[in-house]
C-alpha cells in the first residue's frame, strides 16, 4: 500500500445501481463485465469533478489511480458471483481513487494508492459493525473527519486543530515549557496526577477541547449548508431516525473522561468512542474486503485507458 493524505489523494467508496433492461434474463459473463464498466465510469464522471475541487486541481491534472470492487447486489441481496442470476437491478459497491499528477509515485514504488484517512474510515465501520458512523483523525495540528454511509464513504472536512493546540493551552496556563507540558500532559492522561491537579488540568483540557467540538460542528453543519448530495442535510442522524450518528476518535493520548462523557455536536448529544486500531495493508487482501480478485481486475481492464499506469 502506498497511503497519501486528504490534500494528495482522494479515495471514495460508493454504491452504483443500474438497473437491467431485461431482468428475467441471466447475467452472463459478458454482461457483468459490461455492467461494471458502466458503474465505473458512471462513478469517476461524477466524482472527477468533486475531486478536484477538494484537491485544487484542474480535472487534467487528476489521475485514477485504482479501482475495486468491494460489494455486489443483485434486487438488495448481496452474492459473490453474479453470474447466473436474474433481477431487476445490479448494484456494485466500488471505490475509486484518484490522485494529482504530480503526486503519483514513481515506477519503482510498487503498491496500491490510496487515501489513507478514508480507507481507515472504511476499515473502522467494518471492524465495529455498524454501517454508519463519523470517523474522525486528529495529529498535533490537523483534524480530519470522514464519513462512512450504507451507499458512500468518504473525506467530509478538516479543520486546524491537534494535539499542539491542548500542549499550548497548558503551557499558557500553567507556564510551562514544552517539554515540560508534554510530560505532564502524559501523566494526566495515564491518570498518574493528584486528584486535586487532575481537576485543574481537566479544566484547561476541556476548554481547549471545545474547540474541536465546535469545530467538528461547524465542519458538518458547513458541509450539509453545501448540500453537495452525498450525506443529505442531517449528517448527525442514522437515516431517518433521531439517534446520533456514532463518532470514532483515532487521534494523539486523550484522557479517559473524555469517552465517559456526553458532547453537544450540532443539535445531537453524543460520545465519542476510541476508534479500534486498523491496518490499511488488510485492505489489499480479498479474503478481508470480500471480494473476488477478478472482478477488481475486471473492473480496470475495461478502464485501463483512464488509469494511471
Amino acid at each position: 500500500m502506498i497511503p497519501f493524505d486528504s490534500k494528495s489523494a482522494v479515495t471514495v467508496f460508493r454504491t452504483v445501481t443500474l438497473e437491467r433492461p431485461k431482468p428475467f434474463d441471466e447475467i452472463t459473463p459478458a454482461d457483468l463485465e459490461n455492467y461494471l464498466a458502466q458503474a465505473v465510469w458512471k462513478f469517476f464522471d461524477r466524482l472527477r469533478s468533486e475531486a478536484a475541487a477538494r484537491l485544487q486541481v484542474n480535472e487534467a491534472d487528476l489521475l485514477l489511480a485504482d479501482v475495486r470492487v468491494m460489494t455486489i447486489k443483485i434486487d438488495g441481496h448481496k452474492i459473490i458471483n453474479p453470474e447466473g442470476f436474474r433481477g431487476r437491478n445490479i448494484e456494485f459497491m466500488i471505490c475509486l481513487t484518484l490522485i494529482k499528477r504530480d503526486k503519483l509515485p514513481r515506477e519503482n514504488e510498487a503498491g496500491t494508492v490510496l487515501e489513507a484517512g478514508s480507507v481507515r474510515a472504511y476499515l473502522t465501520a467494518e471492524k465495529v459493525g455498524l454501517e454508519d458512523i463519523i470517523y474522525v483523525e486528529s495529529d498535533s495540528k490537523l483534524t480530519y473527519i470522514y464519513r462512512v454511509t450504507p451507499s458512500y464513504s468518504s473525506y467530509l472536512a478538516d479543520f486546524s486543530w491537534g494535539e499542539g493546540d491542548i500542549l499550548k493551552a497548558l503551557a499558557g496556563e500553567l507556564s510551562t515549557d514544552s517539554r515540560l507540558t508534554k510530560e505532564l500532559y502524559l501523566q494526566y492522561v495515564g491518570g498518574k496526577v493528584s486528584s486535586r491537579v487532575a481537576r485543574k488540568l481537566d479544566k484547561i483540557f476541556y476548554s481547549a477541547f471545545g474547540t474541536f467540538v465546535n469545530g467538528l460542528t461547524m465542519a458538518i453543519k458547513n458541509y450539509s449548508v453545501a448540500d453537495k448530495g452525498v450525506f443529505g442535510s442531517k449528517v448527525m442522524e442514522q437515516g431517518n431516525k433521531r439517534q446520533a450518528t456514532a463518532v470514532y476518535l483515532e487521534s494523539f493520548p486523550l484522557p479517559g473522561t473524555v469517552w465517559d462523557r456526553k458532547f453537544l455536536v450540532g443539535d445531537r448529544k453524543t460520545k465519542f468512542a476510541p476508534a479500534p486500531g486498523v491496518d490499511i495493508d488488510e485492505f489489499g487482501d480479498d479474503k478481508t474486503n470480500g471480494v473476488n480478485e477478478r472482478f477488481n481486475c475486471l473492473a480496470k481492464r475495461r478502464i485501463k485507458w483512464l488509469m494511471a499506469r
